[in-house]
């Protein structure tokens, strides 16, 4: 048996999402490697995950809850358990996303659908795959949304009926075209609206004609990777960061004071002290072990990593792939930071460079061609001869 699990939340430690993956495979008499815990990575849910600095407290009662429930719903699966068939394709929608670290690049567009459906044609399950920032809401809304993944959802059940669930794509690099149309943060709920239904027109256009496959292979495998980190910054350079860092924070209190830019200083100044600390007693890590997750149903290739994967990852893996249908999923059993692609770690930048900053699990950044050895690893789950089952 084999469960996909998606969160409309910004993302969760890989420790909660081992502990879910484990809760679920007993319930599922599986194991943990047939389980995937994957996030839209919305910055409109509640904090699920900690993060340096004024990134916002967690409810750890609120998310023990949230753990319980998706455990009860997954439980609710076996007794529901139908034939069923298959279908998937995909199409392009423009006008989404742009590259947010390039502009001048292209921000890919494919929409990849799954569609379960019963054998009489009843919709079952709608997957919807594409690659967008789900930050078209901006940091003035104050409600907890779902954001565009969401609305796209929302959108197919209107249509068809089931359950649909929005897995995110290799976006690290994607914003939504309204923050380069409009500026940063302008988002509407209309906007998400109006996005959700070109999703779920591209989703009725993919599927239009799409061959019903009642009999499938599928298979899971998971592998952990050493993935390589940089080097730390020179001595005087981490000097010269922490100072820049202090004038910040002061420079923050002066009146008319500014809270959130004194905390973002003091966010810094708390990762240049760890780093400090790991140099001094000879712990700074220069690999970060991670788990990438590979489901295969038929011809279609599901792909998942922890991290903020840039598009040019997924693009690399469903070349390698094609002609089989590759879903390349970030946010998958954890997050612990961005995967930059080579060009974009040559370039630099915040995704690159300096976002490590703000992940716990990190005091470098994944070193240039830590992209390559994703891919890699997920090219092997792929191409893995695991038993099969007949589903």
């Amino acid at each position: 048996r084999y469960c996909l699990v998606t969160v409309d939340s910004l993302g969760l430690t890989t420790g909660l999402s081992d502990t879910l993956r484990q809760r679920i495979a007993r319930i599922l008499c599986t194991s943990a490697s047939a389980v995937m815990l994957c996030c839209t990575h919305t910055h409109s849910a509640p904090a699920s995950m900690p993060f340096r600095g004024v990134m916002g407290l967690i409810d750890e009662a609120w998310l023990a809850r949230t753990s319980d429930a998706i455990v009860a719903l997954v439980s609710t699966l076996p007794e529901r358990l139908a034939p069923a068939q298959l279908a998937g394709g995909t199409t392009t929608v423009a006008g989404i996303g742009y590259n947010r670290q390039d502009p001048s690049r292209s921000a890919s567009d494919a929409l990849r659908v799954l569609a379960v459906e019963s054998l009489d044609g009843a919709r079952i399950a709608t997957l919807l795959h594409y690659a967008t920032h789900a930050v078209v809401l901006g940091p003035r809304n104050l409600q907890f949304s779902a954001d565009f993944p969401g609305a796209a959802a929302h959108a197919v059940v209107q249509r068809h009926g089931g359950v649909a669930i929005y897995l995110q794509g290799a976006c690290g690099d994607i914003d939504p075209l309204v923050y380069r149309e409009r500026g940063w943060g302008t988002g509407t709920f209309d906007d998400c609206a109006g996005i959700g239904e070109q999703l779920a027109d591209g989703a009725d256009a993919a599927l239009a004609g799409a061959p019903r496959t009642p009999a499938i292979t599928l298979a899971a495998h998971a592998r952990e990777t050493a993935i390589p980190l940089d080097p730390p910054p020179r001595p005087d350079e981490r000097a010269a960061l922490a100072h820049e860092f202090e004038a910040q924070r002061v420079a923050a209190l002066q009146p008319p004071a500014n809270r959130v830019d004194e905390l973002c200083a003091t966010a810094m100044l708390q990762w240049a002290d760890e780093l400090s600390r790991a140099l001094a007693c000879g712990r700074l890590p220069s690999e970060l072990r991670a788990e990438t997750s590979v489901f295969r149903l038929g011809d279609v290739v599901i792909a998942g990593a922890p991290f903020e994967l840039y598009s040019d990852i997924a693009r690399s893996l469903e070349h390698a792939l094609a002609p089989r249908l590759a879903l390349c999923t970030g946010y998958a059993n954890g997050l612990y930071g961005y995967c930059p692609s080579r060009w974009a770690k040559e370039q630099g930048g915040y995704g690159a460079d300096s976002s490590c900053r703000w992940f716990p699990a990190l005091l470098t950044p994944l070193a240039a061609g830590a992209d390559q050895v994703l891919v890699d690893a997920m090219l092997s789950g792929a191409y893995h001869q695991s038993q099969p089952t007949i589903s």
